[in-house]
């Protein structure tokens, strides 16, 4: 092949792959209902369908949490997101329809959620639109000209109220058979006033004051996590008839049919609770939190030995810290990189931020946002284990992570962006190649070059048979195999636990052999991560990771 040639078969594949890496494509999906308004502490579905493709993985994402990204470009898993812990799972994930639930729903959930998709054929999709979340509050207002009491939320709620439930002074108005969203008030009835909707009970707006015979206790968090081991602190505040005396206030753990009483009083808190009384509030403090600590506390106050509780209390969840290892390897300007994420099971209160450590000496000098690690070299090998600030005593189990560092040679590199084009660019530049050499062929024949063109175009088609081809254990076939490279990443868990699976459920593939993805072999004890090349959308350093189950002696 003459220069000429060369340059233009050069140029034409150039073309290809800036049009096969340039953006991420959008998949047209349609999600219904496209917006909802939820309560509160209560849990939401958003489900979206589309066309039926073959999905190897996928996850969702919100825009309003790109700040805790690596790259604000490249969306993240939401499920190893630490604000939503323990909160999120993918119910569904399949080649036409995908289900996000989110429970325990605070404020600051509201926002647009939507997709990524990672097809059979290496190719990441951006759902063309989402579900946009609105989180309300209860709320009552008091009309005093009207004297009416009103059950009302920012949004209007998307599923339909049929009856609203009324309360005074915590106790449920039994003799208010109407149930409905306003509430008639008479001057004798005075007192502290909240409402509920059907099907969510436990969910009560804040009390309002009618006149001045009020009972009410108001806490400044419905829901706390904490990390085992550590301390937690609840407050609350109560209100009462300005004529009447409080002889006794403390702190009791609720269960339905149990008396209540002081946590001061109960073995298992013993040495371990404190009460730090002001003028009508009472703060709860508690230290070397366990697992069994969880569960429902309440502040009560006694007056003429009647006593009053403020319902619902606060809900305590204890958790301990996990090191999970992200199932999608990114690569990014020609090095390997592998997400660490700090995981806990529930939503850990205050926005903590998160400390890492690498063979117990805190990492430093490494790319961290928000609960993740990055690792991008063989010289990250070590054991991590992660904390959070103010109590760095209290760390995660290690985890192993063994590096096998990557050739990162020019012509290395050349090679892998090759073949991260995949299999589109390979049958154009294949149908292209036999058409020049045809026309080169015809042309050498005239001038008596007939050979030299001949054995000049078979050369340049072999290379893009070989790197298009892998067989079942991920390996790229080739003539050659000092032109390709492979980076190998183990993970092996030093506490003989399985990595905590994702949420999402992949569909099963059988056509393995048309596109190259990154291997994750996944034994009880070890987790081998093999990045073998991608066919990125948006990227061409882009890797994803396909899970398999392999016996230990596989690994």
């Amino acid at each position: 092949m003459d220069v000429g040639s060369r340059k233009l078969l050069l140029l034409i594949l150039l073309l290809n792959i800036t049009v096969s890496v340039s953006g991420i494509q959008h998949m047209k999906v349609s999600c219904h209902p496209e917006k909802i308004c939820a309560l509160r502490e209560s849990s939401v579905t958003l489900t979206c369908s589309y066309s039926n493709i073959i999905i190897i993985t996928g996850f969702w994402f919100s825009l309003k949490d790109k700040a805790k990204w690596r790259k604000e470009e490249h969306p993240e898993d939401l499920a190893l997101d630490s604000d939503y812990a323990g909160r999120v799972s993918y119910t569904e994930m399949t080649n036409f329809r995908s289900t996000l639930t989110i429970t325990d729903l605070r404020e600051r959930d509201s926002g647009e959620y939507r997709l990524v998709f990672i097809t059979d054929k290496g190719e990441k999709y951006l759902s063309s639109a989402g579900v946009t979340l609105t989180v309300t509050d209860l709320q009552v207002t008091h009309n005093s000209l009207q004297q009416t009491l009103t059950c009302r939320t920012s949004c209007t709620l998307t599923f339909t109220v049929h009856r609203y439930f009324w309360y005074k002074n915590g106790q449920y108005l039994e003799k208010y058979k109407d149930n409905v969203r306003t509430f008639p008030l008479s001057k004798a009835e005075e007192g502290s006033y909240s409402c509920s909707v059907e099907g969510y009970g436990s969910i009560l707006s804040l009390p309002v004051c009618v006149g001045r015979s009020c009972y009410s206790v108001t806490y400044r968090d419905k829901r706390v996590c904490a990390v085992e081991g550590s301390s937690v602190e609840f407050a609350g505040s109560y209100s009462h008839p300005s004529d009447l005396s409080v002889s006794e206030v403390f702190w009791h753990y609720f269960q339905r049919g149990k008396v209540f009483q002081d946590l001061k009083q109960e073995t298992q808190f013993t040495n371990r609770v404190e009460y730090v009384k002001q003028d009508k509030s009472s703060t709860l403090k508690m230290k070397n939190l366990t697992k069994k600590d969880s569960g429902e506390y309440r502040l009560r106050f006694l007056i003429d030995g009647e006593g009053f509780s403020g319902r619902p209390g606060v809900v305590l969840s204890v958790t301990d810290l996990q090191v999970r290892v992200s199932r999608s390897a990114v690569a990014s300007e020609g090095q390997t990189t592998v997400t660490l994420s700090c995981i806990t099971s529930c939503t850990l209160s205050n926005n903590p931020t998160y400390m890492w450590y690498k063979n117990g000496q805190p990492v430093t000098d490494k790319l961290t946002k928000h609960n993740k690690l990055y690792l991008i070299s063989s010289e990250d090998a070590g054991n991590y284990s992660c904390a959070v600030r103010g109590r760095e005593d209290l760390r995660s189990p290690e985890l192993t992570v063994t590096c096998e560092p990557q050739n990162s040679g020019s012509e290395n590199y050349t090679v892998l962006k090759v073949i991260m084009v995949g299999l589109a660019v390979f049958l154009a530049v294949t149908l292209l190649s036999g058409a020049l050499w045809m026309w080169k062929r015809k042309s050498s024949s005239a001038n008596g070059h007939s050979s030299t063109g001949e054995s000049g175009q078979r050369h340049s088609p072999a290379v893009y048979e070989n790197v298009s081809a892998s067989d079942r254990s991920g390996r790229v076939a080739s003539d050659d195999q000092d032109d390709v490279h492979y980076a190998s990443v183990v993970f092996k868990n030093s506490h003989t636990q399985e990595m905590s699976p994702s949420p999402r459920r992949p569909p099963d593939t059988t056509e393995d052999e048309d596109v190259q993805y990154a291997a994750v072999n996944v034994s009880r004890s070890t987790a081998a991560i093999q990045l073998v090349a991608d066919e990125a959308a948006d990227d061409p350093s882009q890797l994803y990771s396909k899970i398999q189950k392999l016996p230990t002696s596989a690994v």
